[in-house]
């Protein structure tokens, strides 16, 4: 016990604490415990970062080529027979070159038909779906429809294309396309 002061009260100071003590060797291990828990947390950080902006940059990338292969059938469905090498120009814009080459044999058929029929045409996407896509190529569904106006009279399509696109020089282009029933 310890001694009481001359007021009869006892002195903090002096009481007797039960001591705390860790060991060395127990502050090592928790320490090293602690950082290796701090490191594994911090790379897990890191990895989810990584694979969310890989995820986004192909979520991104899957839209561009969407973006290209829908103005890629507007401009196909929007035509002025008056003009129409502004319409292969306008077409063109978005083509590879093996897909402007067999264009361009189609395109020299049609010029004639479609001056001389006073063709116009507009067209109306309705959907867009990606379908296979990696980091160069990817397929696109585009669902568009068609109102074409000639001398005999007003026609509508409807049209299902499966859009073939690949990456050149960091852009999206049309590479081919097919009907898709």
């Amino acid at each position: 016990m310890s001694e009481p002061t001359r007021a009869g009260f006892d002195d903090p100071g002096k009481q007797q604490r039960p001591a705390l003590r860790v060991r060395a060797r127990t502050v090592r291990i928790l320490s090293a415990v602690l950082a290796v828990v701090f490191v594994a947390a911090a790379a897990a950080a890191v990895w989810l970062w990584l694979k969310t902006e890989a995820e986004q940059d192909r979520e991104r990338d899957r839209a561009a080529a969407a973006n290209v292969a829908s103005q890629f059938a507007l401009r196909m469905d929007k035509f002025d027979g008056a003009d129409f090498d502004g319409y292969v120009k306008d077409v063109n814009e978005l083509l590879t070159s093996k897909a402007k080459t067999e264009n361009d044999k189609v395109f020299d058929v049609m010029k004639q038909t479609y001056e001389a029929a006073k063709v116009k045409g507009t067209g109306e996407i309705l959907l867009t779906a990606v379908g296979d896509a990696d980091q160069d190529s990817a397929t696109v569904l585009v669902v568009h429809d068609a109102a074409v106006t000639t001398t005999q009279g007003k026609i509508d399509h409807h049209y299902r294309w499966s859009v073939n696109m690949v990456k050149v020089s960091g852009s999206w282009l049309v590479d081919d396309f097919n009907p898709v029933n």
